[in-house]
């Protein structure tokens, strides 16, 4: 056994000296292949580099160090293949800043690598940041002031507008306006942060103006400018609108469906029928006798594919069907006749997948969404605006609610498929005249005291409706 040790012993040994010889000789290879090299010296290199954006273009600084054989900088992109020189002067012993501004940038992110280096051929170690230059579509994403009103006055041609206020960090300096007015001459209006009702004067009717904000923000180096958007005075239509034969009763609820019937339920509960001719006249095509008693119902309109809302005399909401002459019931998925409860408003709105309902004193105009099943879908009753006291008012062409104000004003406000508003804008006066307007396809018809219609080739966006 102890020979056995000791041999173990020997070989072990032997290993470990043949490792070390190896070694060795490795290190000595590694020395011979470098003894020949001086050192390499590297200048100081650029630091602390920042950028600040601008418009299609940044500037870059950066601080060079007390490093006295700098001579220049050179700033590559492109990987490396494209350069510009910076010479350095030093004015100071110590630390000193530079910058640079590189113009005729594109809207996106590039990698900018600085090296300094010297006419002895010495150069630093590299240093990089990624620049991004700010476009047209930087300053579209910015959060802006918005038009929420657009009210032209004919008579006085006069153009008022309100914007959304100015925020905290909103970066808004302020926002411009150009427009030409009826005597020809270019107009340009500044409009301050703390401003949101503008008048622009002597404007005419169909006329267009431009509008866009102006930004500044800290970190920038420019000013950015939002692209101008254009808008449109409507141009002044004197009309009375076409009188039908069509006979109207005040005391009927009215409304259409798939834009080529008209519907009346009269004060007898009768559901009549007219269909929309080409001539646009109406003649009568249906009469469903006492359908919807009024004894029963205080509330009935068609709501959505072959389905009608009731609400009945004690506030409470069911769906229906008209079949053969019946009026049946859609039952929920339980099997309850109604489904929601509590509607006392004064006034229901009809639209495609929801209905808008109007609060008495409050005058809360609120969206619900039924679905064909008698059942509710989500958000419902969500408050979209207070104190909307107009009437009459219908939604034509389920785009845009349009409405008569207490002097006689005629109001266009669009709606998205959520119900919600964008910028409310005066279209017409005179529609005092009306004590109902009713909505079929691309016609308004009024309605007067003395139950005669007048029928319009309606229009929300391009006219001002004038009537006598």
């Amino acid at each position: 056994m102890k020979k056995m040790n000791k041999l173990l012993t020997l070989m072990v040994t032997l290993l470990a000296i043949l490792i070390v010889g190896i070694s060795c000789d490795s290190i000595n290879d590694i020395q011979s292949e470098f003894a020949g090299m001086e050192e390499k010296a590297y200048l100081g290199k650029v630091d602390s580099l920042k950028v600040q954006p601008g418009f299609g273009r940044a500037k870059i600084t950066w601080y060079i160090g007390t490093d006295p054989k700098i001579e220049q900088t050179v700033i590559y992109w492109n990987m490396r293949r494209d350069s510009i020189v910076k010479d350095f002067v030093r004015t100071t012993p110590g630390i000193q800043k530079d910058s640079i501004i590189i113009e005729n940038l594109t809207e996106s992110s590039i990698l900018y690598e600085f090296r300094n280096k010297n006419s002895k051929g010495e150069s630093s170690l590299y240093s990089s940041i990624t620049v991004t230059a700010w476009g047209e579509n930087f300053a579209s994403n910015l959060f802006e002031r918005k038009l929420t009103m657009r009210e032209y006055d004919f008579a006085l041609s006069q153009y008022k507008l309100g914007l959304s206020p100015a925020i905290t960090g909103d970066s808004v300096v302020y926002s411009q306006i150009n427009y030409k007015d009826k005597d020809g001459v270019n107009k340009t209006v500044k409009i301050e942060r703390n401003t949101d009702i503008i008048e622009l004067a002597n404007f005419p009717d169909g006329a267009e103006f431009q509008f866009r904000n102006v930004f500044f923000l800290p970190q920038g180096l420019d000013t950015v400018y939002g692209n101008y958007q254009t808008f449109k005075a409507p141009t002044a239509k004197f009309e009375n609108g076409k009188k039908l034969s069509l006979k109207g009763n005040i005391s009927s609820r009215y409304f259409e469906r798939d834009g080529d019937k008209l519907y009346e339920w009269n004060a007898d509960g009768d559901v009549i029928v007219y269909a929309l001719n080409e001539d646009g006249s109406f003649s009568q095509s249906e009469t469903y006798l006492s359908l919807v008693p009024r004894s029963n119902y205080r509330e009935f309109f068609f709501y959505n594919d072959d389905k009608f809302i009731c609400v009945n005399t004690g506030n409470l909401v069911s769906m229906h069907r008209i079949v053969d002459g019946r009026l049946v019931t859609v039952k929920t998925p339980s099997g309850a006749e109604t489904f929601g409860s509590s509607f006392n408003m004064i006034k229901f709105i009809p639209a495609k997948g929801f209905f808008y309902s109007i609060a008495p004193t409050t005058g809360d105009l609120r969206t619900w969404f039924a679905n064909n099943d008698a059942t509710w879908g989500s958000s419902n009753g969500t408050t979209v605006t207070k104190g909307f006291f107009y009437d009459p008012v219908i939604l034509f062409n389920y785009q845009y609610l349009v409405c008569v104000d207490q002097d006689g004003y005629l109001w266009s406000i669009p709606i998205t498929t959520s119900g919600t508003f964008g910028s409310k804008n005066k279209i017409g006066t005179g529609w005092s005249k009306f004590v109902k307007i009713i909505n079929v396809g691309n016609k308004i018809l009024g309605l007067d005291a003395n139950g005669d219609f007048y029928e319009f080739d309606f229009n929300v966006t391009d006219n001002y409706w004038i009537l006598d």
